[in-house]
């Protein structure tokens, strides 16, 4: 009978694990039914669209024009009503996928002689605490700053004709001043210093200038790419974490010198600031700066299975997402600190996607960008949070982006251009800078909105919520404990009907005699019997109360602690009885207790 209550939970559990389960399977399939469907909607009338856009072209003889200009040309007026149908059908395609132009703002785009291997938001913030500058990095190792309204300030030359492959950038001690580091596909970290002059109004200068090269091998001879660059804040020190392609951690200090390397077994693929965690290949990471020891362990749930791709949360640093050999976009939790840390694969989902390819998260979303498309995962809204996965809203074209800013022509020339490197970087809010191939570079802002998530469904495991419940049951404990304490004082042996009431302690209005044990009585008897008996002594009563009755009360044996049932409970015993006042003083106030003779005053007979 007992077990019933719990087979019914068990049960109950059960079935709402296999509804869940479910759940997340129609979601699931929801999911990549519309993906395939927006791939097809945006495929077939691009494909439709190539071979009569190539019959109008002849006919017309124009390249530079958008299809929207070509509409209205009138040279095609002699056309047929299938030629009339073609020009209609070429307005439709003008806008491939509008849902990246819809969820991003055009801001502005720049134009490259050379092809972006890298791009990096640098931390100078206007006065509406907005990214100011966006550096790019290029194939023949120069370095371009431009503004958000695709100004470009700064060309620099790095003094390394090797392609730029991680870039690096933090404030410096020094007002309108940032560090930047560039890491090159020959492992060669070069170390910058760029600054900020202002000129007058809301105009200002930049200004570029190298201050440290450090080569990785001593022979001189090129080492493996930099893949990962990052900075780690000990008090005033800045040490610079760097990754090269076989997995080497190496620390450098701000003055260019090697403070120290090692090799972990697995290769890290992203760091979480300020903590020197980091997820690998098969697990996460630790690096101790003593000691320069690399401590190691598995994921659990990855099964295996190696990662190729990580980027850390934006909003909720322990959370990361990922993408493994077998083709899985996954969601991973890492909790601890360098001594305890633990990693964990909450969710795994098949993605359709071929490599290489650049992850990037910006608050409540995560982009993912291959060498053809753009997808857009949400991490925020109510429904990640009950599945346990990143939802994908939506996914563009590269070749669609494009066209929302380029002509006819540029994107026909582009047709047959190099493979492209995919690129994406952002301040983690709200700016999106994205890399189309060619040399183009594209500024965005996001208009997709932030979802919070409900109280009841992200705070539960929260360390802070744990800590606030530790310190109100904490408080709760002691206080039951002092209210148990208080309650019995250090005067009041035990309890009695006018201790706890505040009754009066007899029910007439005589007075009460001070009386002691039998004992003393005895002896007083003894001592008046006997003809030695000096003067007469005698005690006077306190003062008359006005409540008691005048009744006196003797215990029935030595022990001044016990009571008997029979007792009047009014009666107190000669411990209890303190020095008592007039009848109206207030209860707010502590009673005073004093012992039976100290207070008495002592009276001579003979008088």
């Amino acid at each position: 009978m007992a077990n019933s209550p719990h087979r019914d939970l068990t049960s109950k559990f059960n079935e709402q694990q296999v509804l869940l389960h479910q759940l997340e399977d129609l979601v699931r399939n929801l999911s990549e039914i519309v993906t395939k469907l927006e791939s097809k909607l945006s495929e077939s009338p691009k494909a439709a669209y190539t071979d009569k856009r190539h019959n109008l072209d002849n006919e017309k003889g124009k390249r530079g024009k958008r299809v929207g200009k070509d509409l209205e040309g009138d040279e095609l007026e002699g056309e047929n009503r299938e030629g009339e149908g073609e020009k209609a059908r070429a307005v439709s395609v003008t806008k491939f996928s509008p849902f990246w132009s819809e969820r991003f703002q055009f801001v502005s785009a720049v134009k490259l002689d050379s092809d972006a291997t890298c791009i990096h938001v640098l931390p100078f913030r206007d006065f509406e605490g907005l990214s100011k500058y966006v550096a790019v990095g290029d194939e023949r190792g120069r370095v371009y700053v431009f503004l958000r309204n695709g100004d470009v300030l700064v060309e620099f030359y790095t003094r390394s004709d090797s392609p730029i492959t991680a870039m690096l950038s933090y404030m410096s001690v020094y007002k309108n001043e940032s560090v930047v580091v560039t890491g090159h596909k020959n492992g060669v970290i070069l170390m910058h210093r760029i600054w900020e002059v202002s000129n007058g109004d809301e105009l200002s200068s930049l200004f570029m200038e190298n201050v440290g090269k450090i080569v990785p091998t001593e022979n001189g001879e090129d080492g493996l790419p930099i893949t990962i660059l990052e900075v780690h804040h000990v008090g005033r020190m800045r040490y610079i974490l760097s990754v090269d392609g076989s997995g080497r951690i190496r620390v450098l200090t701000e003055n260019g010198t090697v403070f120290g390397s090692t090799m972990p077994a697995s290769k890290p693929l992203a760091f979480l600031k300020q903590r020197l965690l980091f997820l690998t290949e098969s697990g996460a990471g630790s690096l101790d700066l003593r000691s320069m020891k690399v401590k190691e362990s598995e994921c659990e749930g990855l099964n295996h299975s190696l990662a190729r791709y990580y980027v850390f949360d934006a909003t909720e640093r322990s959370k990361a997402y990922g993408f493994t050999s077998e083709g899985d976009l996954i969601h991973v939790l890492l909790l601890g600190d360098i001594m305890n840390f633990k990693c964990r694969v909450r969710s795994k989902r098949k993605m359709d996607i071929d490599e290489p390819l650049a992850f990037q998260a910006i608050r409540g979303f995560l982009l993912i960008v291959s060498e053809e498309r753009v997808f857009v995962y949400n991490v925020s809204s109510h429904h990640y949070v009950r599945v346990g996965a990143p939802r994908l809203l939506f996914s563009a074209g590269l070749d669609d982006i494009r066209s929302s800013f380029l002509s006819n022509q540029a994107v026909d020339a582009d047709a047959e251009r190099r493979t492209v490197i995919p690129l994406v970087a952002s301040d983690r809010e709200k700016l999106v800078v994205l890399g189309l191939g060619s040399g183009y570079v594209g500024m965005y802002r996001s208009n997709l909105p932030i979802f919070k998530g409900e109280f009841n469904t992200m705070l539960w495991t929260s360390p802070v919520l744990f800590f606030i419940l530790f310190l109100f049951g904490a408080w709760q404990f002691f206080a039951k404990k002092k209210e148990a304490l208080t309650s019995w004082g250090p005067d009041d042996p035990f309890s009695s009907t006018s201790a706890t009431t505040g009754a009066p302690l007899g029910t007439g209005s005589g007075d009460r005699s001070f009386v002691d044990s039998s004992s003393r009585g005895s002896d007083m008897m003894d001592l008046r019997s006997s003809g030695l008996r000096g003067p007469s002594r005698r005690y006077v009563s306190p003062p008359r109360y006005p409540g008691g009755a005048t009744n006196s009360y003797r215990p029935a044996s030595a022990d001044h602690n016990s009571r008997p049932a029979s007792v009047d409970p009014n009666f107190r015993a000669s411990s209890e009885i303190k020095f008592r006042g007039s009848a109206l003083e207030s209860s707010g106030f502590s009673k005073r207790r004093e012992s039976l003779f100290v207070s008495n005053q002592v009276v001579d007979d003979n008088n």
